[in-house]
């Protein structure tokens, strides 16, 4: 198999087969030293054979192909009891054979099953045995060669001893497992303990199942308390939006985003952005549902929008310049007065479009005045689009950083006069 493959099988099979593979080798040994010079016929080593050395890979493979790969791995080990008990019974009961048999299938039983495995073990070797005995006759040779017998020991020892140090890994591994799933929940405990934005678990019903220390700035401990509907808090005239798309999360099992606002025990309302995930904990269907508290920055995008719309509607021309005089925005009024469009003069400089019709020693002045006193108020002659010349009523005022630097113009455009030269 390349290393990159993963088996669709589980970890019981592949450990079985390396532990049954191995250890029936070495009972084939055993059992072959027995059997040697008793008279056992050619039939007798072709099942021992086919036992020991075959069936191993047999089940491997049908495990490994079964649909359910553990179950079927679970019946191999009951298989394994029959079939110990019947050559327990061929062998005529030998004490040290048997009792390896014994012991070794029914240790696999009881790591899987516990105590019921080894009942189901102890009963399937019987059962397997007596009705060997009831057809071919009982026989009882308890005694066995000295070879076979510290065999016998060797083996089960071995196996023991791999068996223990099979369940000693899997138990550090779970151990491992479980300590790094508490340090998972310690750390998710610390993020959402300590985290701003609000986070909950609701179940199908909308209630609440969890929610993080952040709920506590706005709802209190009884309307926040387990069981309790999340909707309750909900803003009325949001809250068949919201129930819908818990409903949809749940349904569906897709991400839902949406705005709502909550209402504070203070009756204040905030509004929350908020993203839905569902899943299933203990073969139920829950959502976690993440706020994040927008009311400032939609509170600021209004203030902007307003900002914004009184730009675009003010009686003056406005137009707004970078330090260095490109122009970055200009309002309707700045059109009418000049007769520039917005595209004509966004993103250029004010010196491109703007022919000077005053003396340079005008210019000196302006620049002194904002340097001074950042700002300056005057009229001048200017040209329109169209080459017509008007007074123009002429302000201008810097914006400076904390520094003290200039990092924009504001100019604002009237018409003086008649606009005739």
């Amino acid at each position: 198999m390349p290393s990159e493959a993963k088996p669709k099988y589980h970890w019981a099979v592949r450990v079985n087969y390396q532990a049954r593979a191995v250890s029936f080798a070495a009972v084939f040994v055993t059992i072959a030293l027995h059997m040697d010079g008793r008279g056992y016929g050619t039939l007798a080593w072709i099942f021992l054979a086919l036992q020991f050395l075959v069936y191993p890979h047999v089940l491997f493979w049908r495990a490994r192909s079964a649909d359910k790969p553990l179950q079927a791995e679970l019946d191999h080990l009951v298989l394994d009891c029959l079939l110990a008990g019947i050559w327990a019974a061929t062998l005529e009961f030998p004490l040290s054979i048997a009792s390896t048999l014994f012991i070794g299938v029914s240790l696999n039983n009881t790591i899987y099953r516990g105590l019921r495995g080894t009942l189901v073990a102890l009963m399937a070797f019987s059962a397997s045995a007596l009705v060997y005995v009831t057809i071919f006759g009982f026989r009882v040779s308890v005694d066995t060669d000295l070879p076979v017998t510290a065999l016998c020991i060797a083996s089960l020892a071995a196996y023991v001893i791999g068996i223990g140090n099979l369940i000693y890994t899997q138990s550090r591994s779970l151990a491992d497992t479980r300590h790094q799933l508490r340090k998972s929940e310690e750390n998710y405990r610390l993020i959402t303990e300590h985290a701003g934005d609000l986070i909950a678990t609701l179940d199908a019903e909308g209630r609440w199942v969890y929610t993080s220390p952040s709920y506590r700035r706005l709802l209190s401990e009884e309307a926040l308390a387990v069981g309790v509907s999340a909707l309750l808090p909900v803003h009325r005239e949001d809250r068949d939006m919201v129930r819908a798309q818990l409903k949809k999360s749940v349904e569906t099992g897709e991400s839902q985003e949406f705005l709502y606002r909550l209402v504070a025990s203070d009756g204040s309302a905030n509004e929350f952005q908020a993203t839905v995930n569902s899943f299933l904990q203990a073969g139920q269907r829950k959502v976690v549902i993440v706020s994040i508290d927008i009311t400032e920055l939609r509170q600021r995008d209004k203030a902007l929008a307003i900002q914004a719309h009184a730009f675009e509607n003010m009686a003056e021309g406005m137009m707004i310049t970078a330090a260095d005089g490109m122009i970055l925005s200009v309002n309707r009024a700045f059109t009418a007065v000049t007769g520039y469009a917005k595209e004509d003069v966004v993103g250029k400089n004010e010196s491109e479009f703007r022919i000077a019709l005053q003396p340079a020693k005008f210019y000196d002045d302006i620049r002194d005045a904002l340097a001074k006193r950042g700002y300056w108020t005057g009229i001048t002659w200017s040209r329109r689009k169209d080459n017509e010349i008007y007074r123009e009523r002429h302000s201008v005022s810097a914006i400076r950083d904390e520094a003290g630097h200039t990092t924009h113009y504001i100019v604002f455009y009237s018409i003086a006069g008649d606009g005739k030269n």
